[in-house]
C-alpha cells in the first residue's frame, strides 16, 4: 500500500467540488470500515485482459495495468459521493465526467493536464482505451505508471473496496481544451461502450 493515500484523496474531491460549483450528493455507498483491511483482488495476466498482447505497455493492444494496490486512498470516515454531473458506466464512474464540458478551466487545468478521477464497484474491472481519433492529441496520465501517458489502461478495484484511482487526460498537442472520445469495456464483456468527456469545451459529438 503506498504511503499517505488520505490526504491526496480528499484535496482531489474538495478541489473538484469547489471548480464545479459543488457535488451533488446522488447515491452514496459506503465507505470502508476500516482502511488498513484491504483485500487485493489479484490482477489477472496479460494474456487474460487480451487474447493476443500487442505492443507496448499503455497501448491498445496491451493496457497499462493498475489494480488495488495503486488506488488512492480513501478515507474510511468520507462516503463516495456520486451525483448527477459524474458520468457512469456500469460499475465504471467518471467524477465530474458530464459537469467538466462548461466548467471553468482554471484549478483544474496544470500544464494541459486534467484531473478526472474515476471509481469502480468493489471487484470489478473496466478497460479505459483512447479512441483512435485522439490518440495522436491526449493521453491518460496516473502517478502510479511507470511508462508515462498511456493510451489505454486497465483498471481492477479491491475485491471488498470502491476503487478510487486518481488519473488525468493530458494533452499532447498543446490544447487547453477539447474533446476526448473513449472506448470503454466493463470486465471481460464482449461489448464496448462509446463515450465522451468534454473538458471545457462544450458541447460534444458523439
Amino acid at each position: 500500500m503506498s504511503q499517505a493515500r488520505g490526504r491526496p484523496l480528499i484535496f482531489l474531491a474538495a478541489l473538484g467540488c469547489a471548480v464545479i460549483a459543488g457535488c451533488a450528493s446522488g447515491t452514496a455507498p459506503s465507505a470502508p470500515a476500516a482502511s488498513l483491511a484491504r483485500t487485493a483482488s489479484p490482477l489477472p495476466s496479460q494474456a487474460a485482459e487480451e487474447s493476443t498482447p500487442a505492443g507496448p505497455v499503455g497501448s491498445p493492444g496491451n493496457p497499462l495495468l493498475l489494480g488495488c494496490q495503486q488506488e488512492s486512498f480513501i478515507d474510511p470516515l468520507t462516503p463516495l459521493t456520486r451525483g448527477p454531473g459524474d458520468l457512469e458506466v456500469g460499475p465504471l464512474v467518471f467524477f465530474g465526467g458530464k459537469r467538466l464540458a462548461t466548467a471553468s478551466p482554471p484549478g483544474f487545468e496544470n500544464n494541459r493536464s486534467v484531473k478526472v478521477a474515476l471509481a469502480l464497484t468493489p471487484g470489478s474491472s473496466a478497460t479505459v482505451t483512447i479512441a483512435a481519433s485522439a490518440r495522436d492529441r491526449v493521453v491518460i496520465t496516473n502517478p502510479y505508471s511507470t511508462v508515462g501517458g498511456v493510451t489505454a489502461a486497465t483498471y481492477h478495484s479491491c475485491a471488498t473496496e470502491w476503487g478510487f484511482f486518481a488519473q488525468s487526460f493530458t494533452f499532447t498537442d498543446g490544447q487547453t481544451r477539447g474533446c476526448v472520445p473513449l472506448v470503454v469495456r466493463i470486465g471481460g464483456q464482449p461489448q464496448v461502450h462509446r463515450v465522451t468527456i468534454s473538458l471545457f469545451a462544450g458541447s460534444c459529438a458523439s
